[in-house]
């Protein structure tokens, strides 16, 4: 019974995180750093009426750091809307593959057929995992690899520009799209305007309820660290050097004062989130002329409809909704 507990806990945490499965906590120990060749391939699609879907796989620097990133894009000359993919935490591919699933390359591909570009980038803590040290934190793991993905975007011949972050990268968008110029809109896919160790909590005390006091105790210590009080203590997989970092968002706040329009999308289904996560996005922002709120009954946390509890469905292809698909482009076309 133990055994089954533990195995439905690891998939709950690499599901919350947007881990990639191999190595879930977010100071990985893995390091992939073997770079793919700069190559363009053609992807025929008969929805297209003019040019084609390309994908340019290629090399982006970071603060000398080189990552692997794929930018999907319609190549008819015309300027197109472009979207960043941000992942969660955790060291994921730019697929931000799951078992056999890939929802980052689904995304990209459903886009795409309605004429909108994407750019989707490994993590840093992905590619280059021991150089995550314990002192490191959101501007290592997001903050300085997301700008310069936007700028690559800025670079290209876009009509506009849009962040979908998943989980802890719907957070991150938030923070992004508050301090820099140029955004157009956010979709925030799966994501919570909770602070992340309340989530942990919540999910560690479902499946472990006797020894919720200590859970709670956890994420108390991760909400309460600061520069002065982090000497690398661990709480959820993160260090409290990591918590001071992540301490700082406030995604109410941040969606505030971007003043664009967003579009967040939950799910009742989604094991990692809660009831909670659902009615604080209600609380804040049912009222909000800028921002649209649509909850699915039965997508995954990784926006599948299958259940990620069962370590196996990860392992069973199936498609992306394409209602899901739909929402995106039509909140970015400004059908929605």
């Amino acid at each position: 019974m133990k055994r089954i507990i533990a195995i439905i806990l690891l998939i709950c945490i690499v599901a919350l995180s947007g881990c990639n499965t191999e190595s879930p906590d977010i100071n990985g120990t893995s390091d992939n750093t073997e770079m793919i060749p700069n190559e363009t391939t053609n992807i025929p699609n008969k929805d297209i009426p003019q040019g084609s879907i390309e994908e340019k796989h290629f090399v982006l620097e970071s603060n000398g750091y080189k990552l692997n990133a794929v930018y999907t894009y319609i190549d008819d000359g015309n300027a197109h809307p472009a979207v960043l993919l941000i992942a969660g935490s955790g060291p994921s591919d730019y697929d931000e593959t799951l078992g056999t699933l890939k929802p980052f390359k689904d995304i990209a591909n459903g886009l795409a057929k309605e004429g909108i570009n994407s750019l989707r980038v490994d993590k840093r803590t992905f590619s280059y995992a021991a150089n995550f040290d314990i002192k490191c934190g959101i501007e290592e793991e997001y903050l300085e690899d997301c700008n310069a993905a936007i700028e690559y975007l800025k670079s290209q011949n876009i009509s506009s520009l849009y962040l979908l972050g998943h989980s802890l990268g719907g957070q991150i968008a938030t923070e992004l799209a508050a301090s820099i110029e140029g955004v157009d809109g956010m979709l925030l896919f799966n994501s919570s305007a909770r602070h992340l160790a309340d989530i942990a909590c919540d999910q560690y005390s479902a499946l472990d309820p006797v020894n919720k006091e200590s859970y709670t105790t956890y994420a108390e210590a991760a909400k309460n660290a600061t520069t002065s009080s982090a000497k690398g203590y661990y709480y959820y997989s993160a260090s409290d050097y990591y918590w001071v970092s992540y301490n700082q968002i406030d995604v109410a706040k941040n969606i505030s004062n971007a003043n664009i329009k967003t579009l967040i999308i939950n799910s009742k289904f989604d094991k990692q989130s809660f009831d909670e996560d659902l009615n604080l996005w209600s609380t804040l922002f049912s009222d909000s002329a800028n921002v649209s709120i649509c909850v699915y009954d039965d997508i995954s946390h990784f926006g599948y409809k299958i259940d990620t509890t069962d370590p196996s469905s990860i392992y069973t292809q199936v498609d992306f909704p394409s209602e899901v698909i739909s929402a995106f482009t039509d909140f970015i076309k400004g059908d929605r």
